[in-house]
């Protein structure tokens, strides 16, 4: 029997496809935040709430922190660190306390790899729950649908689908929290370090999670508006660390100072301990602040995936995004706050419109 010229033509095209999009992926660090999350196949009365042991792990880490930072020099007049040469003479300073700060905190909130706090999770020692790719709401996705979670061995990634935690009583991948601590640090740095406008650091948002952090069919083909939302409330999060600023929905939402300077040394406010909690809402769930698809084919899979489980289980629970457009509402309504260079903040975190094929030009 004769090969049919056409499949291998195909065969030819898909390979060279696959090179393509490799060489693309490796210019970009997709990998770090490309994780998505399963809000379905699990009941969420089967996910374990590990409110307590966060915090308890976060207040006792930033103790750790502030413990090596002081030792090198501490805060406040005169904490610049300095550079000597071997005869003890200056030469030049380095990092200031508040930057010496950060980036020590960095070792606990950041992304895999870098934080201590996800590696520890991600490595099973809190309780979570890991749902296989293959059997999850993306298990029949295809390269064309998006490459992270389609391509050859994707399902063997323990990072391809991110477990689920629950924080405040509300089941959310553990990618939020990498969202929050990684690119929410990037907010604060754009908005509060450098000056820049909110509506500008919202739209950078944006930008790359429609490019190399999900929403394009190269990386995971999933654009996940709980992920802006995240986003949005790690630039909260590490506003609260020294708090010279209010908060961007309102005083009412000062939980800081979490790290106050007393006598040339960093300490903890035994008043207000870190509570992850205070940060996590229901716009962190991808079943109320739904997703949108870099293809139309990736909307009818996932629409298609749901149907399959709505067969399965019946009205035991809902299997339609948003869950509850009541919800919704009620979740996005802190967000509803006016923003100096015009428009309103939920504005750019939330879905309102249900799954659908996003708009890579006209979405905002």
């Amino acid at each position: 029997m004769k090969d049919n010229p056409d499949i291998k033509t195909r065969q030819k095209g898909e390979k060279m496809l696959r090179k393509i999009l490799t060489l693309v992926l490796l210019s970009f660090p997709v990998a770090a935040y490309s994780a998505e999350t399963d809000h379905y196949t699990v009941p969420e009365s089967e996910v374990v709430d590990i409110t307590a042991e966060l915090n308890e792990y976060s207040n006792a880490a930033v103790a750790e922190i502030l413990a090596k930072i002081n030792a090198q020099g501490g805060c406040g007049e005169g904490a610049r660190e300095i550079y000597r040469d071997e005869d003890g003479n200056s030469y030049g300073y380095s990092k200031n306390d508040e930057e010496r700060l950060y980036e020590g905190l960095g070792e606990i909130f950041e992304i895999h790899g870098k934080s201590r706090l996800v590696d520890d999770l991600l490595a099973g020692k809190m309780p979570r729950t890991v749902i296989p790719l293959k059997e999850s709401v993306y298990g029949e996705w295809s390269v064309s649908n998006g490459y992270l979670l389609g391509r050859t061995g994707a399902g063997e990634s323990p990072l391809a689908l991110a477990p689920l935690i629950k924080v405040g009583g509300l089941v959310i991948g553990t990618d939020k929290l990498e969202h929050m601590f990684g690119l929410g640090y990037d907010y604060f740095k754009r908005h509060y370090m450098k000056g820049m406008s909110l509506k500008k650091v919202l739209k950078i948002g944006v930008a790359a999670e429609k490019t190399y952090l999900g929403g394009n069919i190269l990386a995971t083909g999933v654009f996940t508006y709980a992920d802006l939302s995240a986003n949005f409330n790690g630039m909260r999060f590490w506003n609260h660390m020294l708090q010279k600023e209010d908060d961007l929905l309102g005083k009412e939402h000062n939980y800081g100072p979490y790290i106050v300077c007393e006598g040339g040394k960093w300490k903890q406010n035994p008043a207000r301990p870190i509570d992850l909690s205070r940060y996590v809402d229901k716009t962190f769930q991808e079943n109320l602040n739904c997703s949108k698809f870099a293809s139309q084919g990736g909307v009818d899979k996932f629409n298609a995936s749901l149907a399959r489980l709505r067969a399965k289980h019946g009205d035991s629970r809902s299997f339609s995004c948003p869950t509850s457009k009541s919800e919704l509402e009620e979740a996005a309504a802190k967000y509803m706050v006016s923003m100096k260079d015009g428009g309103t903040i939920d504005h750019w975190i939330i879905n309102r419109e249900g799954n659908a094929a996003v708009s890579y030009f006209n979405e905002f």
